[in-house]
């Protein structure tokens, strides 16, 4: 394997990163060995957006649980943003149409759903069902 093939993985312990999982390929050009690939960590400026986004997140899944918990929405509309999942998306899963899905999110017409539809959204949100009618908020 030549050096432009090769993944060079720089250490930086004297720097703490918000998320060490994340690294992003970069390439170089150098004169001498022409491109260059190099595994490094996100930016400090990257790490700050995705942490912002990942409490962004936890804050609107709060905001869901509470509202399940009010009975205000249903636990599919929890464990829907639990999997970052939006009606579309959740609607092609189940094959259905997105209108029934968003049937589905009020309490009222989530407990009359049929023990099949209620397999069908738990296999999506890999769960039980019993998980999904009786939800612990993790």
């Amino acid at each position: 394997m030549t050096q432009t093939n090769q993944i060079e993985y720089k250490e930086n312990p004297e720097e703490e990163k918000l998320y060490t999982y994340n690294r992003e390929l970069f390439y170089h050009f150098d004169k001498e060995k022409g491109f260059t690939k190099a595994a490094d960590y996100q930016t400090d400026s990257n790490q700050v957006i995705i942490k912002q986004s990942w409490d962004a997140a936890e804050e609107r899944l709060n905001e869901v649980r509470q509202k399940v918990e009010a009975g205000i929405l249903s636990p599919v509309s929890y464990y829907m943003e639990k999997r970052l999942l939006e009606v579309p998306m959740l609607a092609a899963y189940m094959e259905i149409g997105a209108w029934r899905v968003k049937r589905h999110l009020k309490p009222k017409v989530f407990k009359k759903l049929s023990r099949a539809t209620l397999k069908k959204y738990a296999d999506i949100f890999d769960i039980s069902v019993e998980e999904l009618t009786n939800p612990e908020y993790k």
